[in-house]
């Protein structure tokens, strides 16, 4: 199976991200954008790619100690941004300006269960974000996009929209062709002995 980890939205958090993509939408430096579904919007931990179902368990295990000596926290949209980089804009995404304590802590608990697990450490550093969009061509970057992110930060994240983090989940993820579906393998809630 096709598995990753991460922290998925309840209702308000997709509530406040599917406003936000109307908004961008609007947008001419994004018209070359696809747009993620918002069922389809979380905050990854990590992807693990195909592993079977043993793996998918001892993945699972590790997410549910990590999470048994993590908490609860408040998570805002405070900027948006792109990878890899504004002369190559691939994905658009927003997030946090700075990862707060308790995720961050809840990463480093998660890698060090998944390294005794016996998954490689990832070696990228952690970045909080949820993709809302992915470009279609790749182009030349899109004029004014810069510009155009930094008002619609003025416009649309002040004051912040937030989301209360209570879990983490295991994913199953399959491709189709009408786009990807997310079903949720295991619900690890945050704080919780295992």
């Amino acid at each position: 199976m096709r598995a990753f980890l991460a922290i998925p939205l309840p209702a308000e958090g997709a509530a406040a991200l599917r406003s936000l993509q109307e908004s961008l939408r609007t947008l001419s430096a994004l018209e070359e954008f696809r747009w993620v579904a918002p069922r389809n919007i979380h905050l990854t931990l990590r992807f693990l790619g195909e592993i079977d179902e043993a793996r998918a368990r001892s993945a699972g295990e590790a997410l549910g100690a990590a999470a048994s000596r993590g908490s609860a926290f408040e998570l805002s949209f405070e900027r948006f941004g792109v990878f890899p980089h504004l002369r190559s804009p691939n994905v658009l995404w927003t997030g946090p300006s700075e990862t707060p304590q308790a995720l961050r802590a809840l990463v480093e608990a998660l890698f060090e269960e998944l390294e005794r697990a016996g998954f490689p450490r990832e070696e990228r550093p952690f970045r909080a974000h949820l993709t809302l969009a992915r470009r279609r061509g790749r182009r030349r970057p899109p004029p004014g996009l810069e510009g155009e992110l930094v008002a619609a930060e003025q416009r649309w994240l002040v004051p912040p929209p937030s989301f209360r983090v209570e879990e983490a989940v295991l994913f199953q993820s399959e491709l189709r062709p009408g786009g990807a579906i997310y079903t949720p393998i295991r619900r690890h809630p945050l704080g919780e002995a295992i």
